[in-house]
């Protein structure tokens, strides 16, 4: 039992998406229990933050990584990049409230190396006012690979400012070290909790005949979205809810209703009930984001995924989730609806795998830092 309220420093930057603040979200609501949370975020932010008992939140003004470029830029007005840094910085130093019992960064320092300077001044302010309290990391558990003297870098600034690494991740699926090549450098402090998702339901709904077809944002994402449409005709007996990214301007909805040519088609722009849906659905179809992939699982909903080529990280999710039955991969040609209708109806029928995936990740970071909190913390 905690002998006292704690107080916990956040911190979350997404450069493309909300899957790393929704994940973030999750792992806070459970240390809400016992901390005040302080939690710092940029990026796209959510319309609606949750209600909690004793947390507060900052939204940086907002960098952005432009994929063309592969450079940080400020969407928001015409600002240099380099006024923006200074807003940022600002903004922190009136938002903390010290002194934190400990901090987390999520991602960081395995990802998220452009916001190095501002991420290293916010951990020395830390240790000024703080002391050596512990600073945690929150990970997912496969990384765009790179280069050794990167991970070199990484292995350093983990034993220089890292207590523990928390991998959201299950080691039967997926390894660390299989995209970090140094991992045993770093063993004696990497933990895996299992992935983020949220619970399972107590009372499961009856499985209608929906198929629940969501993007995550670009044209990638469009393109399954238009494949859903068209083969929707060829399968009447199944209603097809198609989710657009929350960010599809009102042409880009428009053009994927004036493909409806049947009446088993719904466009939405957004489901807050995302999860209760996959709870009924028959069937799943994605991009397979990890977020998505793992309400998939959680709710143990068939699904196929269509993963964007140019991230190597969910392509390996999606294979391995495949190797065990839990999702079925597409790929471009599997667009053409004659083969996706066959596609859908096969992986309906299929025998959903009886093995257990850990995705309780958000409890399990709560329970080891209250642990880690209680005893009694000493550097190494």
């Amino acid at each position: 039992m905690q002998s006292k309220r704690r107080k916990i420093l956040f911190y979350c930057q997404s450069l493309v998406g909300l899957g790393h603040l929704t994940s973030s979200l999750l792992v806070i609501r459970e240390l809400s229990t016992y901390a005040d949370v302080d939690l710092i975020h940029g990026g796209q932010g959510l319309q609606l933050m949750p209600e909690l008992p004793g947390f507060r939140h900052l939204r940086l003004p907002t960098i952005l990584i432009d994929s063309a470029s592969d450079e940080l830029y400020a969407p928001e007005g015409d600002k240099h990049i380099d006024a923006v840094w200074t807003e940022r910085a600002a903004a922190i130093n009136e938002f903390v409230n010290w002194p934190y019992d400990a901090v987390m960064v999520e991602f960081f320092p395995f990802g998220r190396r452009r916001l190095k300077k501002e991420i290293l001044g916010l951990f020395a302010a830390v240790r000024q006012r703080c002391g050596a309290i512990p600073i945690f990391c929150f990970v997912r558990e496969i990384l765009v690979p790179a280069a050794v003297e990167a991970e070199r870098r990484m292995v350093k600034l983990v034993r220089e400012h890292i207590h523990t690494v928390f991998v959201r991740g299950d080691p039967n699926i997926v390894r660390f070290e299989e995209t970090f090549s140094l991992t045993a450098e770093i063993a004696n402090r990497l933990v895996y909790v299992g992935y983020v998702s949220p619970p399972p339901p107590a009372n499961w709904p009856t499985r209608q005949n929906k198929i629940v077809v969501s993007q995550g944002g670009g044209e990638i994402g469009k393109t399954l979205l238009r494949a859903a449409i068209q083969t929707a005709p060829m399968l009447p007996d199944y209603n097809f809810l198609i989710v657009t990214s929350s960010r599809a301007s009102v042409t880009e909805i428009a053009e994927l209703q004036a493909l409806v040519r049947s009446p088993n088609v719904q466009v939405v722009s957004f489901l807050n009930d995302f999860q209760e849906n996959l709870q009924s659905a028959a069937l799943s179809i994605s991009l397979g984001g990890d977020n998505t992939l793992m309400d998939v699982i959680s709710t143990r909903t068939p699904a196929l995924a269509y993963p964007y080529a140019g991230n190597s990280e969910q392509g390996l999710r999606i294979e391995k989730l495949a190797g065990k039955g839990f999702v079925y991969p597409l790929t471009e040609t599997d667009l053409v609806p004659e083969r996706l209708s066959v596609k859908i109806r096969k992986t309906i029928n299929q025998t959903y795998p009886q093995q257990a995936i850990a995705i309780n990740g958000a409890a399990e970071i709560s329970r080891r830092i209250s642990v880690i909190l209680e005893g009694e913390f000493c550097e190494d």
